[in-house]
């Protein structure tokens, strides 16, 4: 079977080919000549051990976390899916691919969009999971999405005839918007963004949907407005004997780090600060950190390093900053040799946090990225303006447009990478992939179905943990 493994390594220089937009939709074309669409639609079966995958990825998070991930990924089977990302990750290297590279999100189920406040406090809606981004063929993106469709769409009580037409939808939209962006001029690309009155706006035009959906936008409108750091230190701290604010604990998911472990984290911190964007670093000259603590937090990366810093300013504001491992890539741990994962996993902050300013519209001024204790981090504001729709209270016609948007928004994200041209050179004239990457879709997502199976069994068999 086809194996573009090394695609994996985050190298720029995989995308930077020195060819003319129309040379490299061309390109695209002799590429589907190699893999046809019709290859690529072909569900090739797995063969692989589930749950030994998944024990070899949580042998590197902190064990102690690991009964209330696995309580986590228990609630559904999208759950699951979520929480098992390196899973698909080693299975789509086993099917059919196209080798065309892209930056691409690794992650984009439907629960990895939502909104979140450019530097001008802007509501943006895009991307906003990163973790497991990589130079990868494209269809991986998508292949992503459609399944999580398909099994958000199983647990809202959709028909199957309604998921098909979902998926059709969405594998359409994306061929639509790759056409679209092709169009567009590099700079239109660049500062092309989804605010979230444009959303409105959109939604404005169809007359389905358009009630619930923009109830729902309008009451995040008012919600984002009041998320911010002052409001999570009303939420999340209180005052010690000493009246100083502190984390509250709530252990083992919110707990206090030792000494040896804050003077680490400190000194990451430094790092960061030092090499972040100038203007941010002299406005953190401003603040100085009041306490840190370990906070949990998702489904995938439940059980990771993950670390809140309580930031005090010379005049009493608050900013609160979430530091979070950067792991090796999933699909790395799995299948590279222990000495080259490590040394993949070394920049992977640097990795995340290029693909976050490359694919999202607009980026949180305080990402960064470093290093401490022998595993790498990337830094952003914890919470500020972030909100979500709940895709689980969408009814179908909102849910269907949902996606819809999601859809369009991949493309929009994939058409930053320079070989972009060569995903419309590969997808013109397409249209039968529509129907193909259903019935892929629909594959998949009964072998997710073995695999949570496998997983729950496996549970029950070692009292509820998955032993090494």
């Amino acid at each position: 079977m086809l194996d573009s493994g090394k695609l994996d390594i985050f190298d720029l220089k995989k995308i930077k080919i020195n060819r003319t937009a129309k040379e490299l939709e061309e390109a695209g074309k002799e590429m589907r000549t190699k893999v046809s669409s019709e290859q690529l639609a072909e569900f090739v079966p797995v063969h692989r051990d589930a749950v030994a995958a998944i024990k070899k990825t949580e042998s590197k998070m902190i064990q102690e976390l690991l009964p209330l991930r696995h309580e986590r990924m228990l609630a559904s089977k999208f759950a699951f899916f979520r929480g098992t990302a390196e899973l698909m990750e080693q299975d789509l290297k086993d099917q059919y691919q196209s080798h065309i590279p892209l930056i691409i999100c690794g992650d984009a189920h439907v629960n990895n969009y939502g909104f979140y406040a450019s530097p001008e406090r802007q509501l943006i809606f895009g991307l906003n999971d990163f973790d497991e981004s990589r130079i990868g063929n494209w269809e991986s993106d998508l292949k992503r999405l459609l399944v999580s469709a398909r099994l958000a769409g199983e647990e809202n009580g959709f028909s199957d005839e309604q998921l098909d037409s979902v998926l059709h939808l969405i594998t359409k939209t994306y061929r639509h918007s790759i056409k679209h962006n092709d169009k567009l001029s590099l700079f239109q690309r660049l500062y092309s963004s989804y605010e979230i009155h444009d959303m409105i706006a959109a939604i404005d035009t169809l007359n389905n949907s358009a009630s619930q959906m923009n109830e729902i936008l309008n009451k995040i409108i008012k919600k984002s407005s009041r998320s911010n750091s002052e409001q999570i230190v009303k939420k999340m701290t209180k005052l010690n004997e000493n009246g100083q604010l502190r984390f509250s604990e709530n252990a083992p998911r919110a707990k206090h780090v030792n000494a040896e472990k804050y003077a680490e984290i400190l000194q990451g911190f430094n790092h960061y600060r030092n090499n972040v964007r100038q203007d941010i670093r002299i406005f953190l000259g401003n603040f100085s950190i009041t306490d840190i603590i370990r906070y949990s937090v998702g489904v995938g990366s439940f059980g990771t390093r993950c670390y809140l810093l309580l930031l005090t300013g010379n005049e009493g504001s608050h900013l609160v900053l979430q530091i979070k491992e950067a792991m090796p890539l999933r699909y790395n741990l799995l299948r590279l040799p222990t000495a080259e994962a490590i040394k993949n996993g070394v920049l992977a902050g640097r990795r995340i946090v290029t693909a976050q300013r490359t694919l999202q519209a607009s980026s949180d001024p305080f990402l960064g990225s470093t290093s401490f204790g022998g595993r790498s981090y990337y830094v952003r504001q914890f919470r500020d303006m972030k909100e979500s729709i709940k895709v689980n209270k969408l009814d179908y016609e909102s849910f269907n447009l949902y996606c819809q948007i999601c859809s369009t928004l991949l493309a929009i994200a994939h058409f930053q990478s320079p070989t972009a041209p060569m995903v419309r050179g590969y997808l013109k004239g397409q249209k039968a992939l529509d129907d193909g990457l259903v019935e892929w879709t629909n594959a998949y997502a009964k072998q997710v179905a073995i695999d949570f199976d496998d997983f729950r069994n496996s549970l029950q068999d070692n009292n509820g943990l998955i032993t090494k």
